[in-house]
């Protein structure tokens, strides 16, 4: 393992609020000392909750890589019918040095709100 870079925040260090069909990033990390073909291994967690209003929740958590609109590395779509953590892991092959990766979410109808702790990870590991 070269280095570890964590990002995030608490529960509780923040109100719950709705995400809603407007992509929003809830943080980003910055890779400094990545060499081409150094593997990257993403943890991400995000725990959120479906409003009273609808009978399931639905998220999509993006993880984009460059910019905060940059290219989507990773991908899926979370459904839920009262709370849901959604833990994940992807592994990407870095292409070239310092970059930087930015965790989002949208929520078409607005049928997810963001209530716990949310974290993207970065585990960088040297070619073998």
């Amino acid at each position: 393992m070269k280095f570890k870079a964590k990002s995030g925040a608490a529960s509780g260090s923040y109100e719950p609020f709705v995400i809603g069909e407007q992509e929003i990033v809830l943080t980003g990390l910055t890779l400094q000392k990545v060499s081409p073909g150094d593997k990257i291994v993403f943890s991400i967690d995000v725990n959120w909750i479906k409003p009273i209003h609808w009978d399931m929740g639905e998220m999509e958590i993006s993880l984009r890589h460059g910019q905060p609109d940059g290219q989507v590395i990773y991908w899926t779509l979370e459904t839920c019918y009262a709370k849901s953590r959604t833990r994940e892991t992807f592994t990407w092959t870095a292409e070239k040095g310092e970059t930087g990766f930015y965790l989002t979410v949208r929520s078409v109808d607005s049928r997810a709100i963001l209530s716990g702790d949310y974290w993207l990870e970065a585990t960088v590991y040297a070619p073998s």
